[in-house]
């Protein structure tokens, strides 16, 4: 069951994200194309989806090997857990208003932010790992979002991309930028940890139920 589960659902995920590469480069001359790669890459919401989909099909696809059994580990379904939670959050709270996809475009954009983050939800919750992920560990899930804020703000003095409005330094300054990047780590820290207490009563509820009741 959990096979065939996770195998459908990693296929809607990354199907997901090939047809928002699709839509960024399809059509576009080769130097374009290769431009939009890179703004492909600078979105959050694609390598939150990109980190799912590699975490539902690598224990199908390579369960005996690094990459499968890294996928497995609690503190590493934490960390996406809370990155993708973070990817739906933010835009259905602030993005969603700013545009109005159709088409494929829409498909994409749903596939993205509400159908991905749902799964992996649904993953986090029907197959807990045998252990639960350390408190002490919770920190590690912020490297990411940081060095993924340091390029955006790189990559964006360079070219003067910014993949979203509050982190453009170019409207809001460096200040203002900072400020919401320093707010957002605390939101990232403080759902590590809920999660991570998640896992730890899922853990307890898990024992309790294979503890036999004494006569």
């Amino acid at each position: 069951m959990k096979t065939f589960w996770r195998s459908g659902a990693a296929a809607v995920v990354w199907a997901g994200v090939l047809l928002q590469f699709w839509l960024m480069v399809h059509g576009r001359p080769p130097a374009e194309a290769a431009h939009a790669a890179v703004r492909f890459l600078s979105f959050f919401t694609v390598l939150s989806n990109i980190a799912v989909g590699t975490l539902l099909a690598a224990p199908v696809l390579a369960a005996n090997r690094p990459l499968g059994r890294w996928a497995q580990r609690a503190g590493t379904r934490v960390a996406v857990g809370v990155y993708i939670a973070i990817t739906a959050g933010i835009y259905h709270a602030l993005l969603a208003g700013l545009w109005r996809p159709t088409g494929l475009q829409l498909g994409a954009d749903v596939l993205l932010h509400t159908v991905t983050p749902a799964l992996f939800l649904a993953d986090f919750l029907a197959f807990p790992p045998g252990e639960a992920a350390r408190w002490g560990s919770a920190w590690k899930a912020l490297v990411f979002p940081l060095a993924y804020g340091a390029w955006s703000l790189a990559h964006g003095a360079v070219t003067g991309f910014y993949p979203y409005p509050f982190l453009d330094v170019g409207k809001r300054g460096y200040g203002a930028v900072l400020a919401t990047m320093l707010l957002m780590g605390a939101g990232f820290y403080a759902l590590t940890l809920a999660l991570t207490g998640l896992q730890h009563l899922q853990r307890r509820l898990t024992r309790r139920r294979r503890t036999p009741i004494s006569a």
